[in-house]
């Protein structure tokens, strides 16, 4: 077998050129096609892959609103909880409020509906201790009903403090002299001789008739009543019994 040279020169010109034509016309579109196809599935994975990503945040967006929203209900509940228990509070204090008051306005009613009954059973003890003393003086003699009454004044008069008798010797009105029964001149003396010799006056005092007294000798001014009668004696012993529970 001989080797020809001629033959395998154009075999390797074939061969070349054919080489050339398939890296031309062949191998580059190829090459391109898959570059490209290959930058499309980079495109198409790194567009998943986005994709993946966000549905994991907008998963984790999801969940963190979930937590915040059971925490905001829960708070909402814990807030609507705190205020009943607190409107509860309150109701139960007024009500407890009102039932103290209206077991104070009870009380108190009935404390005053008591002193007003005493206070009326004390008027009419005193009415008939008047109306019995009356009658048991009713026999004796005139000058027993002023007789030592002078003297208890002056007495009383002397009980104040020194404030007291100026005041009560001060002013434009003259002071009263208060008697079950009309004076005697010697009786309307020694009454205003008691009076000055305590009371700091140069006035006479004016006289008023009050049989209601039944005896005694009661001295009033623009400051005050100084009282000196067996009606106050009476019911002075009413009110003590009264408050004893005698009445």
């Amino acid at each position: 077998m001989q080797f020809d040279w001629w033959t395998f020169g154009f075999q390797v010109i074939n061969v070349t050129v054919l080489m050339w034509l398939l890296s031309h016309f062949m191998f580059r579109p190829v090459a391109r096609i898959i570059a490209e196809r290959q930058a499309e599935t980079n495109r198409i994975l790194a567009a998943a892959e986005a994709a993946q990503q966000q549905a994991a945040e907008a998963e984790a967006t999801a969940m963190a609103g979930q937590r915040k929203n059971a925490a905001e209900r829960l708070q909402i509940i814990d807030a609507a909880r705190s205020e009943a228990e607190t409107q509860k509070k309150k109701i139960l204090d007024q009500a407890e409020k009102a039932a103290a008051d209206i077991a104070a306005k009870a009380y108190d009613d009935a404390a005053r509906r008591a002193e007003e009954d005493r206070n009326a059973q004390l008027d009419k003890a005193a009415e008939l201790a008047v109306s019995i003393t009356q009658k048991l003086l009713g026999n004796l003699p005139q000058d027993a009903r002023i007789s030592g009454y002078p003297e208890r004044l002056k007495e009383a008069l002397i009980s104040l403090d020194a404030e007291q008798r100026e005041a009560l010797g001060t002013g434009p009105d003259p002071l009263r002299l208060v008697a079950p029964r009309i004076l005697t001149k010697a009786e309307m003396a020694a009454a205003t001789e008691a009076i000055r010799e305590v009371v700091a006056t140069d006035q006479m005092p004016a006289f008023t008739l009050d049989e209601s007294l039944i005896a005694g000798l009661e001295l009033s001014g623009r400051h005050g009543v100084i009282h000196n009668s067996l009606k106050y004696d009476l019911g002075r012993i009413a009110e003590a019994l009264a408050k004893n529970g005698k009445i």
